[in-house]
C-alpha cells in the first residue's frame, strides 16, 4: 500500500486545542480526497488515553498545547503508543525547532501557516509510506539471521530484531523510550577494550550524517565468550534530504576475525622460529609468541635417547617465578606411567586438552600435586599438551598452561596451537639437528686438532733420535773422529735406535688396541721373573739419571697365567715411566704381594706427582699432564694406555694414586692369580722370531746358498753383509720377478724375501714358488722379513706359504738364529733331536 485511497478509510488521531484549527484540517483532508475516520484530542493526556484505547493509522500533533511541551508529548506519544508515524504541525518555530522534532521521532513537520490540502495529503503519504517501509523493513529484520537494530536522527537506538536479544541474553524494551536507553547497551554487552574505540566512532559518524562502520567483540550470553562483530549503519533520509533513521546491523565475523589472526600469527611464527637454529633463541622466541597471548606459562619438554624427559624451555609471564618451575621439575619429574599430562603425550603421539582440571587429573599427570608448589601458585586451571614430532617419532612435547580463573581452553585454541606446535616441531629438530652437527663439527676439530698435535708429537719423537744415529754416523764416516770415541758413537746409535723401535712398537700396539687385534700368548708366568727382566732393561736408564731402583719381593711368588713378554712390558713401561719424572737423586720401588687370591706390583716413585685432576686421565690415549712443545719430558703418552690394556687382557686392575704435585706417584698392578682373561685370550699363532738370541758359533751358516729378495738396496747390502760374515752364500734380487728368476738359476737352500715391493708382493712370489714342483725348488724354506708386523700380516704369511714371519727391525744374531733354527743348523736342535731318539 503506497498510501490512503478513497476506499480505504485511515484512522486519524487529530491532537489540537483549537477548534478553528481542528476544522480547518478537516476541511484540508476532504479537499485532498482524503477518506479518514477522525478521532480528536485537545491535550497530550486525551491523546495517550486515546491511545490506550484504540490503534491509529497515523497521528496529527499540534506542536504547542495548553501547558504542555509538543517535544514532551511527542516522546509520550511514541513510548505509550503502538508505535503510528507521527506529522506535527505548529503556527511557529524555526529550523531547529525541526531538526529537534524530526530526533524526537516525528515523521514529518508542517507549518500551519503554510498548510494546503495538498501538502498536507503529500506529508500523510508519504509518512505512510515510510510507516510501511519500516514495518515491512523490521518484519525483514526479524527474519534475517543476523542483528538488526534502528536508532533515530539522535542515534539513540530504538529497535533490536528478536536475535539482537537471543544473543546478548537482555530483556526486550515495550517503548521507544525504554529501547532508547539503550544507547547504554555497548557498555553492557561489549568488550571493555572495544568501547572507547566503537562509542567514539559512532559519536563521529552521527555528527557527520556519515555511514557508520567498526569491529568490536560482543558477548555472547549462552557461555559468554566474545565473538567478533562488524557493527554497521547506515543514516535513512527523507525527500528534503532530512537524517530520519538510522539502519543498523552486527554481522559475526569472529571466524574470519580469528582466521586472519591465526594466520597472521602463524606467519609470524614461522618467521621467528626459522630466523634462527640456535635451540636456546629458538625456544625464547616461541615463549614469546605464546605468552601472554595463549598461556600464563609454557613448556618444552624432549625426550632424551636414555628415555629420561628433559625441560629444555620453561616461561612464565611472570620472569621471576621461572626458575622455581625449573626446581620443581627437577624436584618432581613426570611419572613414566602417568595417564595424563606429559608422560601420557609422549607415549601416544595424542594431543591432549584439559578445560578444567581437578584434582584427580593433577595427580594422575604430576603423581603428586606438591609438584606444583606449597602453595599452588602454579596450578593450572586448564592446559593444552601437543607433542612434537620428528621423522615419525615423537620426540616431545609443548605444554601450555592458563593459571588464572576465568581461562579455560577450548578445541579451537587446541587447533591453534597444534598448528604452533608443528611449526616449532620442525624448528627444535632444525635446532637440534644443528647442534648435533656443530658437536660432531667440534668433535672432529678436537679430534684434527689432537691428530695435529700427535703428528707433531710422533715427528718430534721420531727425528729425536734419528739426529743423534745420523749425526754419529756421517761423524764416523768422514773419520772427523777420534778413535777413541768411536765406541761412544756406535752406542748412541744403537740406543737411539732402540728407542725408536721401541716408539714403533708402541704405536704397533695402540693400533692392535684400536682393532681389537692384540692377542695374549698365555703360560704359567712367574711374577718376580717379569718384574726382574724389566728392571734389568732399564737399570742403565735409572743410573745414567742417578735415579735408585729397590725391589721389595716376597720369600716365595705365586705363578700366574699370562702373557710373559706382556706383563714384563706393563712392569717395564710402569718403571720407565717413574724413572722419566723422578728428579736426580731420587727413588723407583716396585714391590710384589699376594693379596686375597691376586698378585698386587706397585711402583712407586719419589718424583714430581700427579695433579688430583688428571688421575683420571693418564691412561687415556696420547694424554700428557703437558702436552705443549714446552715440556720438559719427551714421549707419545701411550705407555700407560697399554697398560691398561693388557691389564684388562689379563683380567686386572691398574690404579694410579697421588697425593698432588711434588708428592711422587704410586701405580698398583693388580692380577689374578692362576687365572687367565676368560673370553680375551686366544693361542698363540707359531712361527713368530721375537725370542732370546742364543750365542751361535761364527760358522753356523758356513756354505748356506741364500736368496734375499727385497727392493731397499740398503737392506739387501745390511743382510749379505751380516750372512756373509758367517760363512753364507748370497745372492739377492731387487723384485719378486727377478728373485724367482735367480731361484731357478741358483737353487738356494733357504730364501728371505720382504712383503711389501712394487709390482709384485711376497705373498705372490712365495705362492709362485710354493707352485714349482720339489725338484725345482719348490719346498725351499722360506722366511717373510717384513715392515709389516701386525697380527693379520703374520698369519697371512704363514698361510701363503712361508715357514716364519720375523718383523723388522731384526738384531743381526737374532737373524742368524731365525736361519740356523729354519735350515736345521741350529746346536741346540741337533741336542734335542738325540734326546728325542735316545
Amino acid at each position: 500500500m503506497d498510501g490512503p485511497d478513497t476506499e480505504e478509510r485511515l484512522k486519524l488521531l487529530l491532537v489540537d486545542d483549537d477548534e478553528v484549527d481542528r476544522l480547518m484540517v478537516r476541511r484540508l483532508l476532504r479537499q485532498g480526497g482524503i477518506a479518514a475516520e477522525v478521532v480528536e484530542a485537545t491535550s497530550g493526556a486525551e491523546a495517550v488515553a486515546q491511545l490506550g484505547e484504540q490503534s491509529f493509522d497515523i497521528i496529527l500533533l499540534d506542536f504547542l498545547l495548553p501547558g504542555e511541551d509538543g517535544l514532551q508529548v511527542l516522546r509520550e506519544l511514541g513510548r505509550r503508543g503502538p508505535r503510528s508515524p507521527i506529522v506535527v504541525l505548529t503556527g511557529q518555530g524555526n529550523e531547529q525547532t525541526a531538526v529537534d522534532l524530526m530526533k524526537a521521532g516525528a515523521s514529518d513537520y508542517l507549518s500551519k501557516t503554510k498548510l494546503t490540502a495538498e501538502h498536507l495529503g503529500q506529508s500523510l503519504r508519504q509518512s505512510m509510506r515510510l510507516h510501511l517501509a519500516e514495518q515491512q523493513h523490521r518484519a525483514l529484520a526479524e527474519a534475517l539471521p543476523q542483528i538488526v537494530w534502528t536508532a533515530g536522527p539522535d542515534g539513540r537506538p530504538d529497535y533490536f530484531n528478536q536475535r539482537w536479544y537471543a544473543y546478548t541474553g537482555l530483556r526486550a524494551r515495550r517503548s521507544r523510550e525504554e529501547t532508547s536507553k539503550e544507547r547504554h547497551v555497548a557498555r553492557e554487552v561489549l568488550h571493555l577494550e572495544d568501547i572507547p574505540r566503537c562509542l567514539g566512532r559512532w559519536s563521529e559518524c552521527r555528527q557527520s550524517g556519515t555511514p557508520f562502520e567498526c569491529e568490536g567483540r560482543i558477548r555472547r550470553h549462552a557461555d559468554g565468550a566474545y565473538r567478533w562483530h562488524l557493527i554497521q549503519a547506515l543514516p535513512l533520509r527523507n525527500a528534503h534530504g532530512r537524517l530520519i533513521q538510522w539502519l543498523g546491523t552486527c554481522t559475526d565475523i569472529d571466524d574470519q576475525k580469528r582466521a586472519a589472526e591465526t594466520l597472521s600469527f602463524m606467519a609470524e611464527a614461522s618467521t621467528m622460529l626459522t630466523a634462527s637454529l640456535e635451540m636456546s633463541v629458538t625456544l625464547e622466541r616461541l615463549a614469546a609468541l605464546i605468552l601472554p597471548r595463549l598461556g600464563d606459562w609454557c613448556a618444552v619438554y624432549l625426550l632424551e635417547d636414555d628415555a629420561r624427559v628433559r625441560q629444555a624451555m620453561v616461561a612464565h609471564a611472570d620472569p621471576s617465578r621461572v626458575p622455581l618451575l625449573r626446581e620443581l621439575h627437577r624436584a618432581f619429574p613426570p611419572p613414566t606411567t602417568a595417564l595424563r599430562g606429559i608422560s601420557q603425550v609422549l607415549r601416544t603421539g595424542e594431543a591432549e586438552l584439559e578445560p578444567e582440571l581437578t584434582d584427580e587429573h593433577l595427580q594422575e599427570a604430576l603423581g603428586s600435586v606438591e609438584a606444583l608448589g606449597s602453595d599452588g601458585q602454579f596450578r593450572p586451571g586448564s592446559w593444552l599438551v601437543v607433542p612434537l614430532w620428528a621423522q615419525r617419532r615423537v620426540f616431545g612435547v609443548l605444554q601450555v598452561c592458563a593459571s588464572r580463573s576465568g581461562r579455560r581452553y577450548t578445541a579451537r585454541d587446541l587447533e591453534l596451537v597444534q598448528e604452533l606446535g608443528r611449526r616449532a616441531e620442525i624448528a627444535i629438530d632444525n635446532a637440534r639437528l644443528f647442534e648435533m652437527a656443530k658437536a660432531e663439527h667440534l668433535v672432529a676439530e678436537q679430534a684434527n686438532r689432537a691428530k695435529d698435535e700427535f703428528l707433531a708429537a710422533v715427528s718430534h719423537e721420531l727425528r729425536t733420535p734419528l739426529m743423534a744415529m745420523l749425526g754419529w754416523t756421517r761423524m764416523l764416516r768422514s773419520g772427523q773422529l777420534a778413535p777413541e770415541k768411536h765406541g761412544r758413537a756406535l752406542e748412541a746409535v744403537e740406543r737411539n735406535t732402540q728407542v725408536q723401535t721401541q716408539l714403533i712398537e708402541d704405536l704397533l700396539d695402540v693400533s692392535r688396541i684400536i682393532t681389537g687385534k692384540l692377542r695374549l700368548e698365555i703360560q704359567a708366568v712367574n711374577p718376580c721373573d717379569c718384574i726382574e727382566a724389566a728392571l734389568d732393561s732399564v737399570r742403565h736408564a735409572a743410573e745414567a739419571k742417578g735415579v735408585t731402583l729397590q725391589f721389595d719381593r716376597p720369600p716365595d711368588s705365586d705363578s700366574i697365567h699370562g702373557d710373559a713378554d706382556r706383563i714384563q712390558q706393563m712392569v717395564w713401561n710402569l718403571l720407565s715411566n717413574a724413572i722419566k719424572f723422578t728428579p736426580k737423586g731420587g727413588q723407583v720401588t716396585v714391590r710384589l704381594r699376594r693379596e686375597e687370591g691376586t698378585v698386587r706390583i706397585d711402583v712407586e716413585d719419589t718424583g714430581q706427582g700427579i695433579p688430583q685432576a688428571y688421575l683420571s686421565q693418564i691412561f687415556e690415549r696420547f694424554w700428557q699432564v703437558d702436552g705443549s712443545s714446552t715440556r720438559k719430558h719427551g714421549g707419545l703418552g701411550l705407555g700407560l694406555a697399554i697398560v691398561r690394556h693388557l691389564t684388562d687382557l689379563h683380567g686386572g686392575v691398574i690404579e694410579a694414586f697421588s697425593e698432588g704435585e711434588g708428592q711422587g706417584t704410586r701405580f698398583t698392578l693388580t692380577l689374578p692369580l692362576a687365572k687367565a682373561a676368560t673370553g680375551m685370550l686366544e693361542l698363540p699363532v707359531p712361527a713368530t722370531a721375537r725370542l732370546d738370541v742364543p750365542h751361535l758359533p761364527m760358522t753356523v751358516l758356513q756354505g748356506l746358498q741364500v736368496l734375499v729378495v727385497d727392493d731397499e738396496p740398503d737392506a739387501r747390502e745390511l743382510l749379505s753383509v751380516v750372512l756373509e760374515g758367517r760363512g753364507a752364500l748370497v745372492v739377492t734380487a731387487a723384485s719378486a720377478r727377478e728373485g724367482f728368476d735367480k731361484l731357478r738359476l741358483f737353487r738356494p737352500q733357504v730364501v728371505l724375501s720382504d712383503i711389501g715391493m712394487p709390482g709384485e708382493d711376497g705373498y705372490s712370489f712365495i705362492r709362485r714358488l710354493r707352485a714349482l714342483p720339489e725338484d725345482q725348488g719348490g719346498q725351499t724354506p722360506a722366511i717373510a722379513l717384513t715392515a709389516f708386523a701386525r697380527m693379520e700380516d703374520r698369519t697371512r704369511a704363514l698361510l701363503a706359504g712361508f715357514q716364519m714371519h720375523v718383523p723388522k727391525p731384526i738384531d743381526p744374531a737374532e737373524l742368524v738364529s731365525v736361519l740356523a733354527t729354519v735350515t736345521g743348523r741350529d746346536p741346540r736342535e741337533e741336542v734335542r733331536r738325540r734326546g728325542t731318539s735316545a
